[in-house]
């Protein structure tokens, strides 16, 4: 149990300091969140945390909407759709209600303008490959790719001018209407075609990436790169209130960096008679402690997910406002398997035995009961075995805990001494309490194998950017699904896939990819990706540590509409706060 007086006091010292900015408060709102870490990016395009996408989904509103806890979709932008018999064509009908922030009106060319801002290599969409089930998407980006490049060769050191680069841009966007199949006949309708039936389409069409941008705002700041050809958007629009054109329920108002964001309701938005609350304040606090007590004082009313050295008490105790979730989530490290490091050494990761031996020297069972105590699921495959109703994983194939086999694998990869294996090290963002479960990580390979790794914390933005340049050997890492079905989870391992950091390449996992996306019989596409999970899973690019779960606190004799699911995603509209009842603090 929490002690509050002693809590209380600290809280005097440590709250006006963390959150308060020396006397600068931060906005009242009727509903308080809170985040550890600053966020990534407010591109819906570009962005990948699910922290980044909890706050873009207040700020944007995509065709379709997807309710997390009946796991169906809903009118969002489009009012309606057909879709052919063959699952291959959608047509979407777009309300005469849905406005931008500013009073335009959300066209379906504004969808067409975003939708292929995804698809260019130019934007580096987080999940551009989302775009390719839409025909011809893959193609554009290729060629926009090799044009590129031609760019860079035509040009030399230095590139060609501005000029130059618009000739490009003019020819690009010809070959965009002439490879992908979407299309805007008018301001309402919207016509696609995918390249095969995908039954969970209309789920994909409600993740960030699909939002819409305003047009007019996102094209004034872009630039054209005459060293490389490319497009350059401003970055510092996506972080400027006063400049931000939303579509969906909440503008944002005002922010502070690493401090807060503060979103009241969008006057415009088509459904604004429907929302539950005026205003939404995330707090980010990133001292984990001072989280707690800002929610014991009442500053917040809903803390997403405590770590596990504040929750194993919590969940032990009486209290009414401690919540525990089962998490479409699977926590991991990733290895770098490229055969030599960024610095040009030989890498003994790119070995699958050096890799399954390390996974086989994790005592999983062991982290569970002494450093996250809260009771997770170890994890024996990638996808949760109990995130979708109509898939198994094989976690038969999983590696277990096992030093022996691991002491001998390293021996067959050419280590009898695991102390030979140098220049290890575990990445990991210091927020979240993840150092415990590194250093006991740490320990084990020590204990078990004799492989000596060093730790690197770091905070959330560098950790993302060195994983994204391979600038790591092992890297803590986690996985939630974006949408129900076991591709959320297994296509960010495809070797072209921009999420496969580890750079782990495996012709016959991509085989049976391709071949469960060509299955029309259900069940044989289960097998298949049964089938390429046990690849995956079998030669460890990661190693599986435990299926997550979420400890949320907020009490529930006050906020109401709050719909926790395995998903940790949030309709912040739905929420209402009766401050007349509770306290927010302990029971």
């Amino acid at each position: 149990m929490i002690k509050r007086i002693a809590g209380l006091i600290l809280l005097m010292f440590v709250i006006p300091l963390v959150i308060g900015g020396f006397g600068d408060p931060q906005p009242q709102a009727d509903f308080v969140y809170s985040s550890t870490a600053e966020h990534n990016s407010r591109d819906p395009q570009r962005m990948t945390y699910l922290h980044d996408i909890r706050l873009t989904d207040a700020l944007f509103e995509t065709l379709v909407i997807l309710d997390f806890n009946d796991m169906k979709t809903y009118p969002g932008v489009a009012e309606s759709w057909d879709i052919s018999e063959d699952g291959l064509t959608y047509t979407f009908h777009l309300r005469e209600n849905a406005r931008w922030s500013n009073g335009d009106p959300v066209t379906a060319g504004d969808f067409l303008y975003s939708w292929r801002r995804a698809m260019l290599p130019d934007t580096a969409a987080g999940y551009g490959h989302f775009m390719f089930f839409i025909k011809g998407a893959e193609a554009f980006f290729h060629w926009r790719s090799d044009q590129l490049e031609r760019y860079v060769e035509t040009f030399g050191e230095g590139g060609g001018s501005e000029q130059d680069a618009r000739v490009y841009w003019d020819e690009a966007q010809k070959k965009f209407d002439e490879l992908v199949a979407l299309s805007a006949p008018d301001d309402r309708t919207l016509v696609l075609q995918l390249n095969r039936r995908t039954e969970y389409f209309l789920d994909m069409l409600a993740f960030a990436t699909f939002m819409p941008v305003h047009p007019p705002s996102v094209r004034a700041g872009v630039i054209f790169n005459a060293d490389t050809g490319g497009l350059l958007d401003d970055p510092t629009y996506w972080n400027d209130p006063e400049r931000l054109i939303s579509n969906g329920p909440y503008i944002l108002q005002d922010r502070k960096y690493r401090r807060y964001n503060y979103m009241v309701a969008n006057e415009c938005y088509w459904d604004r008679a429907s929302m539950k609350n005026n205003s939404v304040l995330e707090m980010i606090v990133s001292n984990e402690q001072s989280q707690l007590l800002a929610y014991e004082s009442g500053d917040i009313d809903y803390v997403p997910g405590v770590i596990p050295a504040i929750a194993y008490d919590m969940i032990r105790s009486d209290r009414n406002d401690v919540h525990v979730v089962p998490r479409a989530g699977t926590y991991f490290y990733n290895f770098n398997c490229q055969p030599t490091l960024n610095n040009g050494e030989p890498n003994a990761l790119a070995d699958p035995r050096v890799r399954k031996a390390l996974a086989m020297a994790i005592d999983r069972d062991e982290i569970i009961k002494s450093v996250t105590r809260l009771d997770e699921p170890p994890a024996y495959s990638f996808v949760p075995p109990t995130a979708l109703k109509h898939y198994v994983p094989p976690t038969e194939d999983g590696p277990r805990f096992d030093p022996v086999r691991a002491k001998a694998l390293l021996a067959e990869a050419g280590y009898e001494d695991g102390g030979e294996i140098k220049g290890l090290s575990i990445l990991y963002n210091t927020n979240g309490g993840h150092e415990n479960t590194a250093q006991a990580i740490q320990n084990m390979w020590k204990e078990y194998l004799g492989v000596d790794v060093t730790l690197e914390g770091v905070e959330t933005k560098i950790s993302s950017a060195r994983s994204r340049t391979q600038d790591y050997t092992i890297r803590r890492a986690a996985w939630y699904g974006d949408y129900a079905d076991p591709t959320t989870w297994l296509d960010i391992r495809r070797s072209d896939d921009e999420n496969n950091t580890t750079k782990w390449e495996n012709l016959e996992f991509d085989r049976l990819l391709d071949q469960a996306a060509e299955a029309s019989d259900p069940e044989l596409r289960r097998d298949l990706l049964r089938q390429a999970e046990s690849v995956l899973i079998r030669e460890s690019p990661m190693a599986l540590i435990y299926h997550q779960v979420e400890v949320a606190l907020f009490d529930p004799d006050r906020v109401s509409g709050l719909g926790l699911n395995s998903w940790s995603r949030v309709r912040f509209e739905h929420i209402s706060v009766d401050r007349e009842r509770g306290d927010g603090r302990a029971k």
